[in-house]
């Protein structure tokens, strides 16, 4: 089979993968195994193989990644039990000065992003930003936007969250520099989110109690 083939192939597999789990919210493990097995067949391995190869290499890339990601997972709910992210948020405050609460919560929320997945850290700030925004006499979407952008995008490219540790797995890149940059990439994409986020909130929005 062409290379071109095989590429298109892949390009194919990709896109059922992301329909399955965006269109049809299904769980993008049994997705991620179906489109695995798809795409075998596809390039033309024989059936009878086909098991084999998938759980080799799923099994190989989760056997790495699988404690790189519980041990963040760990420090992450140590970090949110202790109160973490609001020793962080005053600690930046106090810091920035008051007329810079939000470049001061995005800066916590960036390096509170790297050991937490987004959507449990998100949660943990979202009391902080309401408190802030309440003191402010701001919208909490003021605050709310660029803190979920800059966690966004290092859960996305940063270890040890599942995503990247996964593609470096794969393709043997090294986790130390993968982190170096990701971070280099997240650092000045935060202060970007800052300003698009302020630009975006010129008005004021209105929210429901």
């Amino acid at each position: 089979m062409s290379p071109l083939m095989l590429l298109l192939i892949a390009v194919a597999g990709v896109a059922l993968l992301l329909l399955g789990v965006i269109k049809f919210k299904m769980p993008a493990f049994i997705v991620l195994l179906l489109v695995s097995m798809l795409v075998a067949l596809a390039a033309g391995i024989p059936i009878q193989e086909v098991a084999g190869l998938v759980t080799e290499g799923m099994g190989g890339t989760l056997g790495s990644v699988a404690v790189l990601v519980g041990l963040g997972a760990m420090l992450g709910k140590v970090i949110e039990i202790s109160g973490g992210a609001q020793v962080l948020s005053t600690r930046f405050t106090a810091l920035f000065g008051p007329r810079r609460v939000i470049a001061a919560l995005t800066t916590a929320a960036f390096l509170l992003a790297i050991p937490v997945f987004f959507d449990v850290g998100f949660i943990v700030l979202v009391p902080i930003i309401y408190g802030f925004a309440k003191a402010l006499g701001v919208s909490p979407v003021k605050i709310g936007l660029p803190v979920g952008a800059i966690m966004l995008a290092i859960h996305v490219v940063v270890p040890p969250h599942p995503g990247v540790v996964g593609g470096a797995e794969i393709l043997g890149a090294d986790i130390g520099w993968a982190t170096i940059l990701g971070l280099a990439f997240c650092a000045p994409l935060g202060v970007l989110s800052y300003f698009v986020a302020k630009r975006i909130n010129r008005r004021e929005i209105p929210m429901l109690p």
